[in-house]
């Protein structure tokens, strides 16, 4: 029963954070944007505005949740020993490319590419990996090309935006493996 009480708590604390300062000032913008569009294009565009929120929310929220559930799965699957060989210290100019091909893979937003980073971080991962990992997810994040970019942008300007995009995480990766700098990054917050 302690358990279960300990479990409840600790959703709700995280219920809170959710609706925290951002949530807040999302919902003002949406509701200011919402009353713009009423006062200025009249019910009927309000009307076609909020069917095709919906029809979008429709589409991309379970292909959404589906990724933060492959992304929190995947962390737990793949062994200590495996990141350390691939990508760690000694693993040299391929931990750069695997970490690219991974960074692509990862589905999601920051909230779950941010925690992969610092798990990889703790895994022994080396600093070229890391920024490879992370620039590859920003800009030529697979999930993103196909729930965000090929729907709403075109096959036309999607390729010509990855293709432009495919040689900067690599670089990035290199630039940093080979710059004097140490790491230090800071352990996440636990819910208050």
């Amino acid at each position: 029963m302690a358990d279960q009480q300990g479990i409840k708590d600790k959703y709700l604390k995280i219920l809170k954070k959710s609706f925290g300062p951002s949530l807040i000032i999302f919902a003002l913008l949406a509701i200011g944007s919402g009353l713009t569009v009423y006062h200025l294009k009249g019910p009927s565009s309000y009307e076609r505005a909020i069917i095709d929120a919906l029809e979008l929310l429709t589409f991309i929220g379970p292909r959404v949740g589906a990724a933060v559930i492959i992304a929190a799965f995947l962390q737990i699957l793949i062994p200590q020993e495996v990141i350390s060989r691939l990508i760690g210290e000694k693993a040299g100019i391929k931990s750069v490319f695997i970490a690219t091909v991974a960074g692509s893979l990862t589905p999601g937003g920051p909230l779950t590419s941010f925690p992969v980073v610092i798990a990889l971080y703790a895994s022994g991962a080396n600093k070229g990996a890391l920024v490879a990992y992370i620039t590859s997810w920003a800009m030529i994040g697979i999930q993103r090309i196909m729930v965000w970019e090929l729907p709403l942008l075109g096959p036309d300007i999607t390729f010509i935006r990855v293709s432009a995009s495919l040689l900067l995480p690599i670089i990035a990766g290199i630039l940093s493996l080979y710059m004097p700098i140490r790491l230090t990054l800071t352990k996440p917050q636990e819910f208050k």
